[in-house]
């Protein structure tokens, strides 16, 4: 996941669609709202325009103090600003599908989490594969089932809710009912017990939704034995 920051939210929510687009999972937040979002759960965050920001030093300080392994970079008005403050910074006029791959480029070359790769227990969910698959497999997965899929293994182990699932697997602009959340992971259920034998995601009671990995399975046996 990419936590997209703006002070303006309109601007976040723009360069989030963009990365759907892509099928990179992302949330748009202001800076306020980043301060109390950003976690280990995400692979990367991107300031867009820092220079607006009243203490953007002191901003991003506050940031990494809730993730420290998780790369923050910047997209401004010129490139390499503030090389002493982020760990990339990056021309505005960049195309949004280079600007991924300088992020993983980055990331890989220190062994980071990829922001674009999915893979979990034999799936494989990545933004470089055609379709979801599952030991070379194919699953024939729409466009919003595959990104529930990424969130879901991007969130891995956690059991995640149907409204958040909405928040942070769609665009902002596309905010379905809760109840289509049900029917989507029922499909998803469906589609992959027909290729592999054996569901996708187990309901936990109170929790949400979670793969069911056989660490998963195990772990949710002991606790009702």
């Amino acid at each position: 996941m990419v936590l997209i920051i703006s002070s303006s939210k309109k601007t976040a929510e723009v360069i989030s669609d963009m990365f759907y687009y892509m099928g990179v999972v992302s949330y748009a937040a202001t800076p306020t709202e980043a301060l109390s979002e950003f976690s280990g759960l995400y692979r990367a965050a991107l300031v867009i325009n820092p220079d607006i920001l009243p203490d953007h030093e002191d901003f991003v300080r506050k940031l990494r103090s809730y993730a420290s392994s998780v790369p923050i970079f910047a997209v401004a008005d010129h490139d390499g600003h503030n090389k002493d403050v982020f760990d990339g910074t990056f021309d505005d006029s960049i195309y949004s599908s280079t600007l991924i791959e300088q992020i993983i480029r980055y990331q890989s070359e220190r062994g980071l989490p990829l922001c674009a790769h999915y893979r979990l227990a034999g799936i494989d969910a990545s933004c470089t594969t055609e379709r979801v698959t599952y030991f070379d497999k194919a699953i024939d997965f729409t466009k919003t089932e595959t990104m529930i899929m990424r969130y879901l293994i991007a969130s891995y182990p956690n059991p995640q809710s149907a409204k958040r699932i909405i928040k942070y697997a769609y665009k902002p602009t596309k905010k379905p009912e809760l109840s289509s959340i049900r029917t989507h992971i029922s499909v998803m259920n469906k589609k992959f017990k027909e290729v592999t034998g054996k569901s996708l995601c187990l309901s936990v009671e109170k929790e949400g939704y979670v793969i069911a990995t056989p660490k998963i399975i195990k772990e949710l046996a002991l606790a009702t034995t």
